[in-house]
């Protein structure tokens, strides 16, 4: 049984902790995984690895096996993600890298060299999977956009609006 524990710090998103928990109840469920694990999140932009070079996740898997191994993940750049990707893609790109990790895990328990093309195209699998599973849609995403463009380009509008009213003299009242 895959037994895995989330370390969260009291300043990690709610919301994205929320996502995490779901998610890895839902691999427990699918019984893919087998063993202990610690998840740490972290709330910087990036994770130290041994060799002191700042990585975007990091796996730790120690020669003794009776050590627990464990995942490093930083969210400091969540929220650009966000911003630049909208929060269903941001969510399910980070649970994908999650799971590529998870897959390296599975690497390390048999003993074989990483395979991150491999992992990846599984992790890519899976998190299609999870996708139909919780029947998240990204068309919601958009039409939000969409509809703040528009409110952008309606603010724009009165702007211009009411310099031109101001410029004519028809804006302001006079005494």
């Amino acid at each position: 049984m895959f037994e895995p524990k989330l370390w969260i710090k009291p300043t990690n998103t709610k919301w994205l902790v929320k996502e995490i928990s779901q998610y890895l109840d839902w691999i427990i469920k699918k019984g893919i995984f087998d063993g202990e694990m610690n998840i740490f999140l972290a709330n910087a932009k990036f994770v130290y690895d041994s060799s002191a070079r700042k990585r975007e996740g990091n796996f730790f898997g120690p020669f003794d096996k009776s050590i627990i191994p464990s995942l490093y993940f930083p969210l400091g750049d969540i929220f650009r993600t966000i911003s630049r990707r909208g929060k269903e893609n941001a969510v399910c790109d980070w649970l994908q890298y999650l799971t590529l990790f998870l897959y390296d895990y599975v690497d390390w328990q048999e003993d074989r060299e990483f395979n991150s093309e491999l992992n990846n195209d599984l992790a890519d699998k899976m998190i299609y999977e999870y996708i139909d599973f919780k029947k998240i849609t990204f068309e919601s995403e958009d039409r939000r956009k969409r509809e703040k463009r528009k409110r952008a380009k309606i603010r724009v509008r009165r702007k211009k609006k009411k310099k031109t009213h101001e410029k004519n003299g028809k804006g302001v009242s006079k005494k």
